[in-house]
């Protein structure tokens, strides 16, 4: 791609300015209008429990309180996408979770809705809440929803059970009667939050049409409009969605959580009303990742051939099933495309407790399906007496090899596995824990593949010619991690013009083409597409307005370096900006229009190395240095790629070793500030390093890939398989508190001190 002067190049984010200088728009910073009110949101305090009654007179005396809304005065319908088994203000009479709304009301200042929310009045009766997904499984715990068989619940789903799903290929039980030796490991990962720097906000207005438009923080404005719309049974287009700048979303930004809220406030008072969320109440009654519970069996050969996998999956989906089927499901396929296992079953469920309503949180079931996979992948060589490195080499994806996935021409997971090795050193010194192993610090290594599917999603844009010649793309995917850059920098490439002549667009649900939501490594590469389907479009308006002042046949023309020109007598051109001046009507006439179908899947690999040093007595795991190969494809931006891979590794630390929402054993999830919920700072950072392995993907602009989800999936598993080579004892959960290394310790034999 040499002929490539913009993509390909390390350029600061456009996007960069604004936010270091503090003048980008959130959520928070959207102007109200002239009478404006602020919503706050009255939530339950106990995890299960019947609602006895609800007395909001006092709240509604309060002076400058415009609207209370309770159960008695809220809508009466369900809602919840698919499986609508949510309410207004616990309108069935119950509540699910910690943090459930129970009122909300609006009011002329921040004292007054806060004086209103105290002073409503609820009655409950506690009830046993559901903590234990085996329980919920298994039918031994009380009924979330007690009317479940009246909802329409997943495949199998039945009681609190959401959904269930077997996939396989090859013959599962034939492949262990041939293995030499069966393992069978249980891993439990936790709920965790996305732990963003801005919490959820947003702000309503309602016309006199009844229309009602949302300023809101968001990551994809058309599923916020689709969740609107739902939860007040609306069509779609009586909703308007403008999403702002955000501050940190990873998945957990794509469902309404306040803003059918506000919607309705705003409906009910006629005039804006703003909601944000504390980070209390953020913690407790928004998306976290989902908890896992994985029994992994695996059938090996003498010679270290894996030649049958099993795999049992209960996911805890909280109080509401809203996207819980899908979640499952479609994440079945990671438990074997990193090896070739010709015989594979996978069952999975999704079932119901009493906690906050999961969701999808960056690389949704990556981590948890890797750190059971990856961890077990060290035990058996151990045990086999294969070295960690040798027994994925020889059970690595070839081309050819069948997976639960679509298969893949030529997967990169030996190349990516091999280049970490050899970046890593792998087995030679942890040089820089020598200092550490003198005070008596145990250093370990360890090892772990990842892959994501790399999912296509159909998109839309539009490119504008501006009056000075410079090309607007405009989408309705939002801006994240980089990708307007990215597109920028594609679309000056295509029409030969600098990169600051070329900016980025998000439009709202009303004003821009719909398109994919900004998640799941899909949004830079399927706006791309759309990008080149639309300047196609874009190139015949301009040559039809350019041959006319040209005099030439449109077919004639060529448009290279920001000038149109005629391909048999190149000193007769017209500039862009000649061009949009020529347009008939208003500036910026000449507008192209492209969209493309979902494009196949692109799948990534990544693999990672993690090392470590643990002391022995006190438990404690200081990371040393990261080290990630990933199949990138091709870099529109390396320095946005790398520092997308850097974050999502730090990320995966987090999850490693200090991140979990737990919940106690009467239900409440604890941890509900950023002072309790430990995320990494810039003291835990080890070393980190990220190489980027250029193999371009089939059918996909520039050849390249998805880069956020892929090297989360795998950072976990390195870190805790570097902390079992350092202390020899296998740890089967995460986070790893010291308790949780002393503890193994002992279990396995090790000294431990008093």
């Amino acid at each position: 791609m040499s002929d490539l002067k913009v993509a390909g190049k390390d350029l600061s984010r456009i996007d960069a300015p604004d936010k270091a200088a503090g003048t980008a728009r959130f959520a928070a910073d959207v102007p109200p209008p002239a009478r404006g009110l602020i919503g706050l949101v009255l939530r339950s305090p106990h995890p299960h429990a019947k609602v006895l009654s609800v007395d909001s007179r006092a709240a509604e005396k309060i002076p400058g309180v415009r609207v209370v809304l309770t159960r008695v005065n809220g809508p009466k319908h369900r809602f919840g996408g698919g499986i609508k088994d949510q309410t207004w203000f616990a309108a069935d009479g119950l509540v699910r979770f910690v943090g459930e709304p129970v009122a909300a009301v609006a009011a002329e200042s921040y004292d007054a809705a806060r004086a209103a929310v105290e002073a409503i009045r609820v009655k409950y009766e506690v009830l046993e809440p559901v903590v234990s997904a085996f329980d919920s499984r298994d039918g031994k715990a009380p009924l979330v929803h007690e009317d479940w068989s009246e909802l329409t619940l997943g495949p199998g789903g039945e009681g609190n059970v959401i959904a269930r799903f077997e996939t396989k290929m090859g013959d599962a039980d034939s492949g262990f009667a041939e293995a030499d030796r069966i393992f069978e490991h249980t891993f439990a990962t936790p709920r965790t939050h996305a732990a963003y720097i801005e919490p959820h906000a947003c702000t309503a207005e309602a016309g006199a049409d009844g229309k009602v438009t949302v300023w809101t923080s968001t990551q994809d404005a058309w599923s916020i409009r689709t969740g609107i719309a739902d939860a007040l049974g609306y069509p779609d287009n009586k909703i308007r969605v403008i999403p702002t700048e955000i501050g940190g979303g990873f998945g957990a930004k794509l469902q309404s959580l306040i803003e059918h809220i506000a919607a309705l406030l705003s409906l009910r008072c006629g005039e804006s009303v703003r909601i944000e969320m504390t980070r209390e109440e953020d913690h407790n009654a928004s998306s976290p990742r989902h908890p896992h519970f994985i029994t992994i069996r695996t059938g090996v050969k003498n010679g270290g051939e894996i030649v049958a996998r099993e795999i049992d999956v209960t996911m805890d989906h909280g109080a509401y099933g809203r996207g819980a089927p899908f979640q499952c499901q479609s994440k079945m396929i990671m438990a074997s495309c990193n090896y070739r296992i010709p015989n594979v079953r996978v069952r999975a469920c999704t079932v119901y407790t009493n906690a906050p309503m999961s969701g999808p949180v960056r690389a949704p079931s990556g981590p948890q399906y890797h750190f059971a996979t990856e961890v077990q992948m060290d035990i058996i060589a151990r045990e086999m007496g294969f070295g960690p490195l040798e027994f994925r080499r020889q059970n690595g994806l070839r081309p050819g090899d069948r997976t639960l996935a679509p298969p893949e021409e030529n997967p990169s997971m030996l190349s990516v596995l091999n280049r970490v090795a050899e970046e890593s050193g792998w087995g030679g010194e942890i040089s820089s824990g020598e200092a550490l192993e003198v005070d008596g610090w145990k250093l370990g290594r360890g090892i772990a593949c990842g892959y994501w599917p790399g999912p296509g999603e159909s998109a839309s844009c539009s490119l504008r010619l501006n009056d000075d010649g410079s090309i607007q793309i405009v989408a309705g995917t939002v801006n994240l991690t980089g990708m307007s850059t990215a597109l920028c920098q594609l679309t000056a490439d295509e029409f030969g013009i600098e990169f600051d002549e070329v900016r980025y667009s998000t439009g709202d649900t009303d004003s821009a083409p719909q398109s994919t939501a900004a998640s799941g490594s899909k949004a830079t590469r399927s706006v791309a597409q759309a990008i080149l389907s639309a300047a196609e479009d874009f190139r015949e308006k301009i040559f039809s307005v350019a041959s006319s002042r040209l005099e030439a046949d449109p077919a004639d023309l060529v448009l290279e370096e920001g000038k149109v020109s005629v391909a048999s007598a190149p000193e007769r051109f017209l500039t862009l900006a000649q061009v949009a001046s020529a347009a008939p009507g208003v500036q910026g006439f000449v507008i192209g229009s492209g969209e493309t179908a979902k494009p196949p899947p692109c799948p990534i690999h990544t693999a990672q190395v993690a090392e470590v040093a643990v002391h022995p007595d006190l438990g404690e795991v200081r990371v040393l240095r990261l080290l990630c190969a990933q199949d990138v494809g091709f870099a529109i931006n390396p320095t946005s790629v790398a520092g997308q891979i850097e974050g999502a590794m730090i990320q995966g630390l987090g999850l490693a070793l200090m991140e979990e929402l737990p919940s106690a054993e009467n239900g409440n999830i604890q941890g509900d500030s950023l002072h309790e919920y430990l995320v990494p700072t810039s003291l835990d950072m080890p070393e980190i390093r990220v190489v980027m392995i250029d193999n371009p993907a089939e059918g996909t602009p520039l050849g390249m890939r998805g880069v956020g989800e892929p090297p989360i999936v795998a950072t976990a598993a390195a870190v805790v398989n570097a902390i079992n080579d350092a202390v020899g004892a296998p740890l089967f959960s995460i986070p790893v508190g010291p308790h949780h290394v002393r503890a193994a310790m002992a279990e396995n034999g090790a000294a431990v001190s008093a």
